[in-house]
């Protein structure tokens, strides 16, 4: 039976219709049923007729997929790309067996370009190699169509593969690249995801000056817009940069608009976010171990609540490792402070070098602990792990504490 005969069989028992009803005074019962069934090619005038009384376009009977199979195809998958990132699974590979069926046969409508969209972001996710042909097809039909903001969400994506690769200077050019080649305005969404990702992306490859301007241009755009997208994760970098800067002042506002936006949303994640900035910045700035103990005790304890129920207890308190020991080292309880340093994990999905240098800072706290417990030859095998991971990345206060860890340590090997 051909795809043709498939697709009016199919719309007119959607639409509750007999052979008869179809047929009308056009066509008769038994040749409607030959079309059917394959054995007969209708003209392209009976083709006209077939489609009115259904209700559609001739050139949707002609589609290999049927609009109604892509829109239940595309609310299953876009239902599968909605689960938040730490709760993700296989959802991505389910999309890609979800779509594969129809990808290549899917031709020019907004449905089709999500649908390849959504093929293209979860086979990079998955790791097909030819997630990249889809990726392409989607761009050519959302070009073609003129949805300017979906085609600008895609773009955005493949640059931030390039971030996630740790190629920020490419990551960088690809986005203001893309940012500039839209002519048209984008969407208000788009526009803080662009400028949120140009902080993003500035402030990766040291360029701190302009990776402040976009944070203050997004923030204000959102207050203008009357938006709240992405502001929580604004706050959250705007305060991380100020810590960074040495500005005390734009810290604690930064960081109060942190708890509003936790407060107002009743988002405890913000909320915790927050407690955990206030222990970081005790820790590793003001070194004043007993505030800094205070907080990420709070932040602890918010973060049970949040993952009640959600999966393995250390994965969820990795975070909580590394300043509680920090705090330990700082307190001088460095038997106590080593084996949560130890349990400590770097996150795979860390890829801001921020995010990376705080996390490098791991192996300069284990070597000092290793170094007061008496073991040198541990406390420098730690310290060079630190120092050689954070050689690469920008200037940071964070650099500065692990490089002068491992010449410390060093210095003090060399004279024993």
């Amino acid at each position: 039976m051909d795809t043709l005969g498939l697709r009016i069989r199919q719309l007119r028992k959607e639409q509750k219709l007999t052979l008869e009803a179809l047929a009308g005074n056009k066509l008769t019962k038994g040749m409607l049923s030959l079309i059917e069934n394959g054995k007969a090619q209708p003209s392209m005038e009976s083709l006209s007729y077939i489609a009115q009384q259904l209700g559609v376009e001739s050139s949707e009977l002609m589609e290999d997929v049927s609009p109604t199979e892509k829109r239940t195809v595309l609310e299953k998958a876009e239902k599968l790309y909605k689960v938040v990132f730490s709760e993700l699974t296989d959802e991505h590979k389910q999309i890609v067996e979800l779509i594969n069926p129809i990808a290549d046969k899917l031709t020019l409508s907004y449905e089709s370009a999500r649908l390849l969209d959504l093929y293209s972001r979860s086979g990079y996710h998955s790791k097909h190699e030819d997630w990249n042909s889809y990726y392409n097809r989607a761009m050519e039909m959302y070009e073609q169509l003129h949805l300017y903001n979906q085609s600008a969400s895609l773009a955005l994506f493949r640059g931030m593969i390039q971030f996630t690769a740790h190629r920020y200077e490419e990551a960088l050019a690809i986005i203001l690249q893309e940012h500039a080649h839209f002519d048209s305005p984008f969407d208000a969404m788009t526009t803080i995801e662009y400028l949120y990702c140009e902080s993003l992306l500035f402030s990766a490859v040291g360029n701190y000056e302009q990776a402040q301007i976009k944070m203050k241009e997004a923030l204000n755009f959102s207050k203008g817009e009357r938006i709240f997208y992405r502001i929580d994760d604004l706050y959250r970098l705007a305060c991380f940069q100020a810590m960074i800067n040495g500005n005390e002042e734009d810290r604690s506002y930064y960081l109060q608009k942190v708890r509003q936006y936790g407060e107002f949303a009743e988002n405890k994640y913000s909320t915790a976010i927050a407690e955990f900035l206030e222990a970081h910045f005790h820790n590793s700035f003001t070194h004043d171990y007993h505030k800094a103990d205070v907080h990420i005790e709070l932040s602890l304890e918010l973060g049970k609540e949040i993952h009640t129920g959600k999966g393995n207890k250390e994965k969820n308190n990795n975070h909580y490792l590394l300043e509680k020991g920090k705090v330990l080292y700082g307190l001088g309880q460095f038997k106590e402070a080593l084996p949560m340093l130890t349990k400590y994990e770097i996150p795979t999905y860390l890829h801001h070098p921020y995010d990376l240098s705080m996390a490098f800072e791991v192996h300069s706290y284990r070597a000092l602990c290793y170094a007061q417990l008496g073991d040198q030859e541990k406390a420098m095998k730690e310290s060079k792990i630190g120092h050689d991971l954070i050689t690469e990345l920008p200037d940071t206060p964070y650099k500065k504490f692990i490089v002068q860890t491992y010449t410390d340590l060093q210095k003090s090997s060399d004279s024993i």
